[in-house]
């Protein structure tokens, strides 16, 4: 892995589906022909619409307890990085300073985007969890095989 490139998601986008769940795309640009998907459960979905402006709890949501928590402290967050992919799960890492020494710290994806969006600390990724959009050639070919296919 040290040797993957690391790409920077300038845009978080989130979307919600009754077939599919609850995801979060990220891209390098608004314009860019390839993106990182993660599916998240519901509390990670409104912890990262909240730093989005989307949505306005009434209540602090649990990220911001810790963030105002850690206000007090001498941090400095400094990026995430969504590294890798082992058996169906994404892992990622929070880089931050503490007393003057670089530290890493395993997160969650969905945890980490949402800390980033709050301190806005830029999100990296690894080059290799993109995927690339289809054509729209692409997509007619691979409908027209699922029609004949039977099951």
């Amino acid at each position: 892995m040290e040797n993957d490139k690391m790409v920077r998601a300038k845009e978080v986008y989130i979307k919600s589906d009754p077939s599919s769940g609850k995801m979060v795309i990220l891209k390098e640009d608004a314009e860019a022909k390839r993106y990182f998907l993660m599916f998240v459960g519901d509390a990670e979905f409104a912890a990262i619409a909240k730093e989005q402006g989307l949505v306005d709890p009434r209540r602090p949501l649990t990220h911001q307890l810790y963030l105002s928590i850690i206000d007090k402290l001498p941090v400095e967050f400094v990026r995430v990085e969504i590294t890798h992919m082992k058996e169906d799960t994404f892992f990622a890492s929070v880089v931050f300073n503490a007393d003057g020494v670089e530290h890493r710290m395993d997160s969650r994806p969905s945890d980490g985007v949402a800390l980033a969006l709050n301190r806005k600390i830029p999100i990296m990724v690894n080059e290799k969890l993109f995927r690339r959009e289809l054509t729209q050639e692409e997509i007619e070919e691979y409908e027209g095989i699922v029609k004949t296919i039977k099951f």
